[in-house]
């Protein structure tokens, strides 16, 4: 039941489903709080008016609002939730064994729980991340070819790149 959008206009309407909720009374926000899953989420009419038409197009954007309370929003460059995570919770054997545990999510239900675990982790004092990107991420999260599953990992575990113009300074 998704829909095929571009890559960057999914990640357009992701964003703007992120701004409308931004946009909410605290009242409809605190609604989408209390919900446990995303079957709860997708009950909610406050959850339609934040998904609008992509809400109808992607049948799993339930999934993605579900963590919208979670981080907050702002859109980076080339953002990347492997790294994201490893910014924020260190390389730790803890952290890896999480991240280990999230990509080894066996359905939408355990990723849910899994991923929302990891944002609460993360995201203390409501670091944001690109919803665009994650959003997009979740939605994709069980492609057949697991190139989400792939992206996080190699993001996470690989060492991160050293400046190019670092390289070709002298040292004295």
């Amino acid at each position: 039941m998704t829909d095929k959008m571009n890559d960057g206009d999914l990640q357009a309407a992701l964003r703007e489903a992120r701004g409308r909720y931004d946009q909410l009374p605290r009242g409809q926000i605190a609604s989408l709080r209390r919900c446990r899953t995303a079957d709860e989420i997708a009950l909610e009419g406050t959850y339609w008016r934040v998904g609008g038409s992509l809400a109808q197009r992607q049948g799993n954007l339930s999934h993605v609002v579900l963590h919208f309370p979670l981080a907050h929003h702002a859109r980076r460059e080339a953002f990347s939730f492997g790294r994201f995570v490893k910014r924020q919770l260190g390389d730790s054997a803890g952290a890896a064994l999480r991240v280990r545990r999230l990509l080894d999510s066996r359905d939408r239900d355990d990723l849910d729980h899994r991923l929302r675990g990891l944002l609460r982790l993360a995201c203390p004092d409501r670091a944001p991340v690109d919803w665009g990107v994650l959003g997009r991420d979740v939605l994709w999260f069980f492609a057949d070819s697991n190139w989400v599953r792939r992206k996080w990992a190699q993001d996470f575990y690989a060492p991160a790149p050293v400046p190019s113009d670092s390289a070709a300074s002298p040292t004295t």
